[in-house]
C-alpha cells in the first residue's frame, strides 16, 4: 500500500490523527499536545472577550461627556483669566504713566527757583544780601549744654 520506490520495505501507515474531546481539561502548558496512552490531551480553549453591555457605554458615554463639558469649561474661564490679566496690565501701565507724570510736575513745582520767585512776589520776601557767619561755640558752654541735656531728658 503506502511503497517507496528504491525500497523494498514496506512503510506502516501513520498514526491516525487524535480527536478532540468536546470538554475542557487542564492541560498545564499549551505546548504538551501529545497523546497519552491513546487519548488525547486537549488544551484549554482561549477565553472569549466579554462584551461589553450596553449600561456600561452609556456610563462611559455620559463620563466622556462630562469630561469634554469640563475640558471647554477649563479653556473658556482661562480665557477670561487671560482677558482678566491683559486688563489689569493696561491699568497699570496707565497709572505708571500718571504717576510719572505727577512726579514730574511735583519736581517741576518744587524747583528753587519756582519757590524763591513766588516767596518774593507773594509774601515779600527777601534775597538774603550778605553771607551767614559761623561761629564756634565756647567749650565750656559745650558742658553745660550736655548737663542741661541730661537734666531734661526727653
Amino acid at each position: 500500500m503506502w511503497e517507496r520506490k528504491g525500497n523494498s520495505r514496506k512503510n506502516v501507515p501513520p498514526p491516525p490523527e487524535p480527536q478532540r474531546e468536546n470538554r475542557y481539561v487542564y492541560s498545564g502548558d499549551r505546548q504538551n499536545t501529545a497523546t497519552v496512552s491513546g487519548y488525547a490531551v486537549r488544551p484549554n480553549k482561549h477565553g472569549t472577550r466579554k462584551r461589553l453591555s450596553t449600561f456600561n457605554f452609556i456610563i462611559g458615554l455620559f463620563a466622556l461627556g462630562i469630561l469634554v463639558v469640563l475640558y471647554i469649561n477649563n479653556t473658556i474661564a482661562v480665557d477670561v483669566l487671560t482677558g482678566e490679566n491683559n486688563a489689569l496690565r493696561r491699568k497699570k501701565l496707565r497709572q505708571l504713566d500718571l504717576n510719572a507724570a505727577l512726579q514730574a510736575e511735583v519736581n517741576k513745582k518744587s524747583s528753587l527757583e519756582r519757590v524763591g520767585r513766588i516767596a518774593v512776589e507773594r509774601l515779600g520776601m527777601v534775597y538774603q544780601r550778605e553771607q551767614p557767619q559761623t561761629f564756634e561755640i565756647p567749650s565750656d558752654l559745650k558742658d553745660r549744654a550736655t548737663e542741661v541735656r541730661e537734666e531734661f531728658p526727653q
